[in-house]
């Protein structure tokens, strides 16, 4: 929940509350390991101060947030050799002197406008989108979060928001640096080539047992079986909990007579319409086409097309009403009785129906109890996930822990990296949230679990029973595999000596053309493209030749298959100019703008701690991190 509050949040400002907000929910009354420090202050900014309290809470949550993110139990001490706690306090003073700006110019935010901010958090709003004040007030529970504390961190936010925005707004880029990149990127090249494939060089036979060793030893990272891990894990996902929600049919029914427009497909009709002056004009109409002319001839005789009298396949709602009750009044296809309209008076002709359709209730109540159990299990998975990290904490084994809270309790006995099992088949039961293997591979041998948020809601705690590390696989084990890479890789050998041979003959006036003929193959053209078009079917490193070279010069490379080579030579280039596309130019303008916006705003920020300096009480600091003072173990 907080991952995603804080991921919310950062799109506020396009990076202007440099992390703030996440600094605040560390700050907003975590219970932690730090107890309170009364009013000892750990540094000044300015006239204004950081207390130990702040500083303590704040460098918990980045501690937490650190170890999310490495997916390893760093302990306080690590992350300040690492010097994590410089950087909270200089957070810190950087959010408290541009607090200090924002307060000297008078730039406040209304009630209005926190409220505004706290309903559009996503996870404070129910499944119909409207804001849930008890989904708020119990997300602070979970948090242990003060609401008046939340609600004015939130304020000050919104504040130094504006006060950010302002340094920004209005920055403008020199428009001749968006012309010179347009042009750079909009060059189009043309390269004129012949392929050759490793096959097209001659056999290099069978390799010695000694050459065989010695490729076997230069590329050992191919030939490496990868390192495996045996482990222990519980999950707490959002699909389980989901899974084991029933739901009685009279539940359902509810659900589904209140969306039945969702689950009803209207009746539709394909509808032709002329419109007539008068209505001896349209009934004459009328009267010629039910006697025989068809519809869209008699249309063609007026001068009108089939896109003309066309109103398309349209439901009752997509008439004007006195189209619709006509239209849809019909029993069948066909001519349907004149119409006065405001536009005059409208002949109609019906060409198809579609029925109206309505999904079964047996037939929906599947997908109505999926989701509904998705949202219920979403609500449920925090609440459930505090009573998980309590048995954790309190000695419960991973599978009693698992029992206790109705978690997944599995075991693996070879995991790689990418989740598959030794035999290199994919582990269907794994949990499916990145951070789980990312936690794996980061964990030590029976370390203590604890409890991890992944980024889709679920949560998860794991033990690292045994580690196999990755190991080179002896030649014998795999003599054919080796044998089939070493050929392979003395015919690239040979092919690009060959391809730097041709290159030479092209400098030396063969043409492509006689190259083409003795290696009986086919010139061809690749392009006109740009220096970033991998459709040319260039390797990233020939494109950049392509782009490098003049007109009529040759090159060669690999293609993008990253095994044929092409030989050939430039044989166009298509410059751009500024006046191809003026709104490209526009946007580009735009971009450098906002690029310099963001450096201004990160210069005022530079120059309020400037104007606002931090003194360090070092000894506060480490009373802070000080067992007999009650801080963080080490």
């Amino acid at each position: 929940m907080l991952n995603s509050i804080r991921n919310w949040v950062n799109t506020l400002g396009a990076k202007i509350l440099l992390g703030l907000l996440v600094l605040a929910f560390a700050a907003w009354g975590i219970e932690g390991v730090f107890a309170a420090r009364g009013q000892t202050v750990v540094a000044t900014v300015g006239d204004a101060e950081i207390e130990s309290e702040t500083f303590a809470r704040a460098f918990e949550g980045r501690l937490q947030q650190l170890r999310q993110s490495t997916g390893s139990g760093i302990s306080a001490e690590d992350a300040r050799r690492i010097g994590y706690d410089q950087i909270v306090i200089n957070q810190l003073a950087t959010q408290t002197a541009l607090d200090e700006e924002a307060r000297a110019l008078g730039i406040a935010a209304s009630d209005g406008a926190v409220r505004d901010a706290i309903t559009g958090f996503p996870q404070f709003r129910d499944a119909t989108g409207r804001f849930d004040r008890s989904a708020y007030e119990a997300s602070l529970r979970r948090n242990r979060l003060r609401q008046a504390v939340f609600e004015e961190t939130i304020r000050a936010d919104l504040a130094r928001e504006a006060l950010l925005q302002s340094i920004g707004n209005g920055t403008t880029a020199p428009r001749a640096l968006a012309e010179t990149l347009y042009r750079y990127r909009n060059e189009e090249r043309s390269f004129e080539h012949i392929a050759l494939e490793p096959g097209d060089v001659d056999s290099p036979g069978e390799p010695t047992e000694q050459q065989l060793s010695e490729f076997h030893q230069e590329n050992a990272a191919r030939f490496t079986a990868p390192e495996y891990r045996k482990i222990s894990y519980v999950a707490l996902t959002i699909e389980d909990v989901a899974d084991g929600i029933e739901r009685t049919n009279d539940e359902l029914r509810e659900v589904y007579d209140a969306q039945i427009a969702r689950f009803t497909t209207p009746e539709r009709r394909s509808v032709e319409q002329m419109v007539f002056d008068t209505e001896a004009e349209a009934k004459d109409a009328f009267d010629e086409i039910d006697g025989g002319e068809p519809f869209a001839k008699f249309a063609e005789g007026r001068g009108l097309t089939a896109q003309d009298v066309s109103l398309g396949t349209v439901t009752r709602d997509e008439l004007p009403d006195m189209l619709a009750d006509v239209a849809f009044a019909a029993d069948d296809t066909g001519l349907v009785a004149p119409v006065e309209t405001p536009l005059g008076w409208s002949l109609m002709n019906i060409r198809s129906i579609q029925e109206e359709r309505v999904t079964s209730f047996d037939d929906a109540k599947a997908t109505l109890a999926a989701e509904i159990n998705l949202t219920e299990a979403r609500r449920r998975v925090p609440d459930m996930s505090i009573s998980l990290d309590d048995q954790l904490a309190g000695g419960f084994t991973l599978e009693e822990a698992a029992e206790q809270s109705g978690s997944r309790y599995g075991e693996i006995e070879a995991v790689d990296e990418t989740g598959r099992d030794a035999d290199g088949n994919r582990i269907a039961d794994l949990p499916q949230d990145r951070e789980f293997l990312s936690q794996v591979f980061s964990t030590d041998v029976n370390e203590d679990p604890y409890l991890i948020e992944g980024t889709n809601g679920d949560y998860f705690a794991l033990i690292v029973e045994e580690i196999t590390p990755a190991t080179l696989r002896p030649i014998d084990t795999i003599r054919d595999e080796l044998t089939t890479a070493w050929e392979l890789s003395e015919r690239e050998k040979a092919l690009a000596t060959l391809t730097g041979e041709l290159v030479e003959r092209l400098r030396g006036g063969d043409t492509l053309a006689d190259i083409a003929e003795d290696y009986d193959t086919e010139v061809k053209t690749a392009g006109p493209g740009t220096r970033t078009d991998r459709s040319l079917g260039l390797s990233a490193d020939l494109l950049e030749t392509v782009f490098s070279i003049d007109e009529g010069e040759p090159a060669e490379g690999l293609a993008s298959n990253g095994l044929t080579r092409l030989v050939g030579v430039l044989s166009g280039i298509d410059g751009a100019t500024s006046d191809d596309d003026v709104a490209a130019i526009d946007r580009s303008t735009e971009e450098y703008a906002a690029q310099l916006s963001q450096d201004m705003v990160d210069q005022f920020s530079r120059s309020a701690r400037e104007r606002h300096p931090l003194i360090l009480n070092p000894q506060a600091i480490e009373a802070v991190f000080s067992p007999q003072h009650g801080g963080m173990g080490y």
